[in-house]
């Protein structure tokens, strides 16, 4: 990430801020033009590192032949979840 990109939760803090002060109505034109497009590009930047953050979640799910490490994505699931599926007939 470089120096001067937001971190996720001010990116979505401004958002909410921009998103403020667009509903209530008192920015001019021009302004609320820029705001929208900040708007974007921080939406953007926030599905970004969404997207980013869930390419990095895996869980090691053991060793290749070879001595690699074998990765998998996450499952997100609750463990609750999982063991209540296994005991539902269906």
């Amino acid at each position: 990430m470089m120096a001067d990109t937001p971190r996720f939760e001010q990116a979505l803090a401004d958002l909410e801020r921009i998103l403020r002060d667009l509903e209530d109505g008192t920015t001019s034109l021009d302004d609320a033009l820029a705001r929208y497009e900040r708007g974007v590009q921080l939406l953007r930047l926030c599905y970004g590192q969404l997207k980013e953050a869930e390419q990095k979640i895996q869980q090691l799910s053991g060793v290749s032949e070879d001595g690699k490490p074998q990765l998998q994505v996450f499952d997100h699931v609750a463990s609750v979840d999982k063991v209540a599926r296994r005991k539902t007939p269906g």
